[in-house]
């Protein structure tokens, strides 16, 4: 008898343990546009400006975009927060060949320093501009269009 219960103990338990819980969920797509959208103007500096920077150990480790990336960030952080981006970056990559890779010693980059003004609603631009007011079709009466869908002739 102690056998009997002893051996439906052991499936029972292996039963259990190879039970599988599968969980799912649905979603809903919910058709929505575009309506509107912000644009901006850049006011790009005259002068250029040049920065060499060694690249530390972590910063390598992340490949040549992730070092030119932090060369421009260091750039643009020397200028004291008088730019939000470098326009026409120029990068002068030093590397050391060794015999299976190259380590990156140093990243120059130039390039002109911009800053983003004047943040507006595309709307804005849009019917000011008359290029594009001549493209706008008016596709809101039947329900199908907007302004976006209009100037994008979707």
């Amino acid at each position: 008898m102690k056998k009997t219960f002893l051996l439906f103990g052991v499936a029972a338990i292996m039963a259990a343990s190879c039970t599988t819980v599968t969980k799912t969920a649905s979603t809903t797509n919910v058709p929505s546009s575009l309506l509107s959208s912000t644009v901006a103007d850049l006011e790009v500096m005259p002068q250029r400006i040049s920065y060499t920077m060694s690249p530390t150990k972590a910063v390598r480790r992340g490949g040549l975009a992730n070092v030119k990336q932090a060369a421009e960030n260091e750039a643009l952080a020397k200028l004291g927060g008088n730019a939000d981006l470098l326009v026409e970056p120029e990068y002068v990559v030093e590397k050391t060949n060794y015999v299976f890779f190259k380590k990156v010693k140093s990243i120059t980059v130039s390039g002109r320093p911009a800053k983003f003004t004047n943040f507006h609603s595309l709307n804005d631009s849009v019917w000011v501009n008359p290029v594009f007011r001549g493209l706008y079709k008016d596709n809101t009466k039947k329900g199908t269009g907007g302004l976006l869908k209009g100037l994008l002739g979707k």
